[in-house]
């Protein structure tokens, strides 16, 4: 009877074990994120920005190490940097605040996507949201009053 109750507790053990390996999301290294981000017509991507956190746990996203790398002449880059939750369980991350600077041609103009969320991709760390309706919140009268933001991709690795 011992060795039937020892067995037991062991097999259910071993299948909880094999549960959250199968169902956990991949936990990202410390603190990078890579991404892109299209707004006004126009794609940027970055790599190794710097992250407060790694997920599950709730970071901030460091703009001052966001190198974007853009298409055209046009420049995009993060003008605050966005804190980042996530929920594993529901596969999705959010974030209340992301601004977008957008510059060109001597015209610069900052948007503001509220509220934003994202799905993630499978059991990775790769999150993809939009489109947004970003409003302005700074520039002259040669910026639209607001704009499409799509895609927003972050990458957590």
């Amino acid at each position: 009877m011992r060795t039937r109750t020892l067995f037991t507790g062991l097999t259910a053990t071993a299948t909880a074990v094999a549960a959250c390996l199968v169902t956990t999301p991949a936990h990202a290294a410390p603190g990078l994120v890579d991404g892109a981000i299209s707004a006004l017509g126009f794609g940027c991507t970055f790599a190794n920005a710097v992250t407060s956190n790694t997920p599950p746990a709730t970071l901030t996203i460091d703009r001052t190490t966001l190198v974007p790398q853009c298409s055209s002449g046009i420049g995009l880059s993060l003008a605050n940097s966005p804190t980042v939750g996530f929920n594993d369980i529901a596969g999705t991350a959010s974030s209340a605040q992301i601004d977008v600077n957008g510059s060109g041609l001597g015209v610069a103009c900052t948007y503001r996507v509220a509220n934003a969320s994202f799905t993630r991709s499978g059991t990775t760390r790769t999150y993809n949201g939009g489109p947004y309706t970003a409003s302005k919140i700074s520039g002259g009268f040669l910026c639209p009053g607001t704009t499409t933001v799509n895609p927003i991709t972050f990458t957590f690795h």
